[in-house]
């Protein structure tokens, strides 16, 4: 797991820090701290930093300050501590706590008196040690999910990697499109999905992430079906923050089979991605999508043989979709609004924005060309699996 500016709240020396501004940013990670000594900071950092502002004396303009805000913005920098009082800054001006608090950029009122040496060496730590065991569990998921070598057991896997061994297991992917972000915007982003679906484990359960790609795979493991509720809701409601944090990234979240201590974390990774894909072209709608929710399509991917789907919706359909083809109408559309409306008149005819009885001469149509009871609910079954057929073949 990533360290956060929320987390050092937990840490000894910080104790004493106030946080002044940026709330809504505390979930930004930290790459490391940095004690500013320079009038400006660009040419020196990465991204992901923490800025100390620790000699800038009584007399800084507050223009200053803020200006070397603005440049952290630019920078992508997790937060700025200013050390206040004695022979430092007297108290944080309020036009920088304005402006960090519109850019959602943590700044922290800090005493002048605390030891840097000692808060930067527990923050390095903290960090340091929270890399080690993010390796940890990537290293566990990339065995579980892509090793030829299934000598070890869950268990023993488990035991090495040092894993809480939890009986209950499921697998979730994240994806976006590889080209919405620059490369370093992509791994800021998957680091940033890693963290708060980590962040998503209590007691009882937990959450384990690794990057591949352009998804974030994460592992959720619980003692008992009630945790895995807790985690598989937690989750999704950890997504929903990040679709709210990172509203044109295109995020998906594709939630696998939940498994007991028999079951394949591999095959709930597949279900995962199998809900991703139905996600694109398909009767399913928004960005979140379980297995348990695919209902026939789950058995469409057990099929190998796509042509023998295609053949199946075209025995059914072929004679509509000839019709459209050659008279330029939507039969094909005009069925599947009747059908998803449940066989009703009125919302059928407001979805496709025509009149009444426009429908039903569609409708008589569509009979015709069928030779089928429209009214028969076995008919009307497979005219929709049908559907489905279709637009399995298309996702």
């Amino acid at each position: 797991m990533s360290f956060c500016c929320a987390d050092l709240f937990k840490l000894k020396h910080f104790k004493q820090v106030r946080l002044a501004a940026g709330e809504r940013g505390l979930y930004r990670q930290i790459s490391w701290p940095f004690i500013c000594t320079t009038p400006t900071i660009s040419q020196w950092l990465h991204g992901g930093e923490l800025l100390f502002i620790s000699n800038a004396g009584p007399d800084t303009d507050e223009a200053d300050l803020l200006a070397l805000a603005r440049e952290s913005f630019e920078k992508a920098l997790s937060g700025m501590v200013l050390l206040t009082g004695g022979d430092s800054i007297p108290t944080v001006p309020p036009a920088l706590s304005r402006l960090c608090d519109e850019a959602a950029f943590p700044l922290f009122d800090m005493p002048w008196d605390i030891k840097l040496v000692d808060i930067t060496q527990e923050i390095s730590e903290a960090i340091l040690y929270r890399r080690a065991q993010s390796k940890k569990g990537q290293r566990f998921i990339e065995q579980l999910l892509f090793s030829d070598d299934d000598r070890r057991s869950f268990e023993e896997l488990a035991g090495f990697y040092e894993v809480p061994c939890r009986p209950i297991r499921f697998v979730t992917v994240v994806d976006f499109p590889p080209d919405s972000l620059s490369p370093t915007a992509q791994e800021r982003l998957k680091s940033d999905i890693s963290h708060t679906f980590k962040s998503a484990g209590g007691e009882g359960y937990t959450a384990l992430t690794m990057g591949h790609l352009n998804t974030v795979v994460c592992l959720a493991l619980a003692n008992d079906a009630r945790a895995a509720g807790l985690l598989n809701r937690s989750i999704a409601d950890a997504f929903e923050t990040l679709c709210a944090r990172y509203p044109h990234a295109g995020l998906r979240l594709g939630i696998g089979r939940v498994c007991g201590p028999e079951g394949s974390v591999r095959v709930s990774y597949a279900d995962a991605g199998k809900a991703l894909a139905l996600l694109s072209g398909s009767s399913f709608h928004g960005n979140t999508l379980r297995y348990s929710q695919l209902g026939i399509y789950k058995l469409f991917f057990e099929i190998q043989d796509r042509e023998e789907i295609r053949r199946y919706y075209m025995e059914n359909l072929e004679c509509l979709i000839e019709a459209d083809r050659k008279n330029g109408s939507d039969l094909v559309g005009t069925l599947r609004s009747y059908l998803y409306n449940n066989c009703n008149l009125l919302r059928t005819s407001q979805a496709l924005y025509i009149h009444r009885n426009t429908l039903i001469y569609r409708l008589n149509t569509i009979r015709g060309l069928l030779g089928r009871d429209l009214d028969d609910a076995l008919v009307r079954h497979e005219l929709f699996n049908s559907l489905l057929a279709a637009d399995f073949l298309n996702h």
